[in-house]
């Protein structure tokens, strides 16, 4: 008897350590939040009246806002994962394959563009 109460903590305390705390941003919105930090990234990289604010936090807290969390909860959740380091690589493969689908989409909208041709113009040769 004593055996399988001491499995059965086990097992209870291992389920318990694997859940992610309250406070800390869900793995699947971390990876939606740092797929938007990426392309406020590459935005404010192409744009030279904006470099200077990249060093900032304050071009940030507007996609944290949109998802409902400070950048405190922000902070603390990295920190969280980077002490789960699979918890971390799961978020960046998400992260990752949300980019991918937002380039696929982009491109297809490009491909579609280049499809259409003008009829208007006329031919001046």
């Amino acid at each position: 008897m004593k055996k399988i109460a001491t499995i059965f903590l086990c097992c209870f305390l291992a389920l318990a350590s694997a859940c992610t705390p309250k406070e800390i941003i869900p793995k699947k919105k971390m990876a939606s939040i740092n797929a938007d930090f990426f392309l406020m990234d590459q935005y404010l990289g192409a744009d030279r009246t904006m470099r200077k604010f990249s060093d900032t936090t304050a071009v940030y807290k507007p996609v944290l806002k949109y998802y409902g969390y400070t950048a405190d909860e922000y902070f603390a959740s990295v920190d969280y994962y980077l002490e789960n380091s699979r918890d971390m690589a799961k978020i960046l493969e998400m992260t990752e394959k949300i980019l991918r689908k937002r380039q696929k989409t982009i491109m297809k909208r490009i491909e579609a563009d280049s499809r259409k041709v003008d009829t208007t113009t006329t031919n001046f040769f």
